[in-house]
């Protein structure tokens, strides 16, 4: 009999959900849920808006699927008042809020996201750095037989999202130091298309959020889509598979994977009771910090407690 292994994310305890009571009055907006919500969240807020939607029935949710820069000024356009995004307002950007629409602009952190570097399965090198990261992404190194492990030869091509995409600010900021991006780079409209794109494709390397990634046949959270390898990252410039790791939960609460950043909610909604606010509360709460636990890649903001379980094959 062999012995293996799992790690498993527990949320630990935390606040009780805001309360639903139906609402009387005259407003009508009260019920309305309208969020614009960077794309690459979409499977997690999906998830999180149909198990709100059947505790709240009476809740009307519309959400605006898009790349964050575009999220993020229709906020600024009071278009909507809530919006998943990976920053806060800046401090230019509230200001600006409380002035032109009297709005104060608050927010709240969700989960824990990881950039993911995904290769066609037919690709053998799946370890990288973060300075190799680095070099491709300025256009120092443009040949996959220029990394370290190289075993594959041809030219990398990266593909983004989108070029307003959370992941491109990302990595032109974190990793890049703010550095323009150069090299050879695509980008398409979703993630989708990163995903399609990298499974066709044999020299291309996706740069995509990991929930995207979800193996919806494994309920551990442990594997990803079979269609794209994802690569092991680590910090070091001397990469070794015992310091590359995947972007899994347990990686990511330990902070071994290194291209992870958090995702916030913001609500610039003035009422102190809505559905909105009860949706914005909710996320964050016990039972939205479950659905993140258990029905995505990310890591919930709440604290967890990790736990090695033992199963005997």
């Amino acid at each position: 009999m062999s012995k293996y292994k799992f790690f498993i994310i527990a949320v630990c305890t935390f606040l009780a959900v805001s309360c639903g009571q139906k609402k009387t009055g005259e407003d009508k907006d009260y019920y309305d849920v309208n969020i614009a919500v960077d794309e690459t969240f979409r499977p997690i807020i999906e998830e999180e808006m149909h198990v709100f939607n059947a505790k709240f029935p009476e809740a009307v949710l519309k959400a605006h699927y898009m790349p964050e820069t575009d999220a993020i000024n229709m906020l600024l356009k009071d278009s909507v008042r809530m919006v998943v995004a990976t920053r806060p307002l800046s401090k230019k950007e509230t200001e600006a809020m409380l002035n032109v629409y009297k709005l104060v602009a608050r927010y709240q952190p969700l989960a824990y996201d990881a950039v993911a570097l995904i290769v066609n399965p037919a690709n053998v090198d799946t370890l990288i750095s973060v300075p190799e990261l680095r070099k491709i992404m300025l256009g120092q190194i443009t040949r996959w037989e220029q990394l370290q492990h190289a075993k594959k030869k041809g030219k990398i091509e990266v593909v983004f999202d989108n070029s307003n995409s959370s992941c491109v600010r990302y990595v032109r900021d974190s990793i890049c130091n703010g550095a323009e991006l150069k090299g050879n780079m695509k980008s398409g409209k979703t993630n989708k298309d990163v995903i399609n794109y990298v499974a066709q494709t044999k020299d291309a390397m996706g740069i995509i959020g990991v929930d995207w990634l979800r193996n919806p046949k494994d309920t551990s959270n442990l594997t990803f889509d079979p269609r794209i390898r994802v690569m092991s990252v680590s910090r070091s410039s001397v990469t070794e598979s015992g310091n590359s790791f995947q972007p899994v939960q347990y990686y990511i609460a330990t902070g071994d994977y290194p291209l992870t950043r958090c995702i916030y909610m913001i609500t610039t909604d003035p009422r102190t009771r809505s559905m909105g606010l009860n949706f914005y509360y909710y996320v964050s709460d016990q039972d939205g910090q479950l659905i993140i636990t258990k029905s995505s890649q990310l890591l919930p903001y709440m604290p967890v407690q990790v736990k090695v379980v033992d199963s005997d094959q």
